[in-house]
């Protein structure tokens, strides 16, 4: 919020503020002796009389934002179906054949379904040598989002790229065990480089009615992955044992089987082209099941807390001289 703009504004003011004065102190002599002798400055008082006045200001700001308490909970029922986004997060989904990276491109595939979505449970699941759910079951989508947006290569604890793992913990994300009106989005540039055997993986979904729609991000003559520093610049490339720098390429045949042997379909990622409309199409021909959930259909407003005591250190701020007490006697 642009108001929280004005705590650093009120710090550089203070800085400026004592700058000046202590500047005009100098003018007029021993700045010290002036300051305690005839204006009767206290120092400490004045950092206290600032402290208030920005916690004032910070409360009035937290006020502004209109905290609210969720009070009621309602269960809704609605039509969709219940689909697991699997992303592939792995150091290869930095390499730049697709600009910026093919990861940023499979993102951005992800929010274009989204933006079309109103009923559907989504579900997200991130790996790379490893697979974990991120996201569980949710219809609600910027909790959905804010998740998607934190996937990144550095929270997965295995290098590499497990697909079949990431297809059993998918599998695992769904909350019940009926076939039918279950689907998986697997977003990933192919490369198994895990012992694991996805095509196997994939025949178990299809016998328990999961269709698999797989997204190939990259392109069949590769690229190099780049090593980055903490900055995000570019220090380097991905090399080999022996150290030539290693390129990755997208495995079309790979995902194209495990589409295909689900029921599914693949669909090559191209720049400025969003491929989730056809997986859209494809998924309103499933059919759509009756869900429950509960949503929060009653908010309370709590704005009248932080705004009492924004009042309570402005009034502070008043009230409390940065002058020495002076004994009369």
């Amino acid at each position: 919020m642009i108001l929280w703009v004005g705590v650093p504004i009120l710090i550089i003011l203070f800085i400026f503020a004592d700058s000046i004065r202590r500047r005009t102190l100098d003018k007029l002599g021993d700045r010290n002796l002036i300051r305690n002798a005839i204006l009767f400055l206290d120092p400490m008082k004045r950092r206290w009389r600032r402290v208030f006045l920005l916690l004032g200001y910070c409360f009035f700001v937290l006020s502004a934002m209109r905290p609210q308490v969720a009070t009621k909970l309602e269960k809704v029922k609605r039509e969709g179906i219940d689909i697991v986004f699997a992303l592939d997060v792995s150091k290869s989904m930095l390499a730049e054949d697709m600009k910026p990276n093919r990861l940023s491109n499979a993102k951005s595939e992800i929010r274009a379904f989204i933006q079309h979505q109103t009923d559907d449970r989504l579900a997200l699941v991130v790996f790379g040598g490893d697979a974990f759910r991120l996201c569980p079951l949710t219809i609600d989508y910027d909790a959905f989002l804010m998740f998607l947006d934190s996937a990144q290569p550095d929270i997965m604890p295995e290098p590499g790229t497990d697909i079949a793992r990431a297809l059993q913990v998918s599998v695992e994300a769904f909350v019940d065990d009926k076939p039918r009106y279950k689907s998986i989005i697997l977003i990933t540039d192919g490369e198994q480089t895990a012992p694991g055997n996805p095509i196997s993986v994939a025949k178990e979904c299809a016998k328990n009615g999961i269709k698999i729609f797989t997204i190939g991000v990259g392109t069949p003559s590769g690229a190099p992955v780049p090593v980055k520093d903490e900055t995000g610049a570019v220090i380097g490339y991905k090399k080999d044992e022996v150290g030539a720098i290693v390129t990755s390429q997208l495995d079309e045949a790979t995902l194209l089987e495990i589409a295909e042997i689900t029921g599914g379909k693949y669909f090559p990622a191209r720049p400025g082209k969003e491929e989730i409309g056809k997986i859209l199409t494809e998924i309103e021909k499933m059919g759509k099941k009756e869900m429950e959930s509960f949503v929060f259909s009653k908010y309370d407003e709590r704005y009248y807390y932080p705004l009492t005591l924004a009042i309570v250190f402005l009034w502070l701020y008043w009230v409390f001289s940065d002058r020495k007490s002076i004994s009369r006697g």
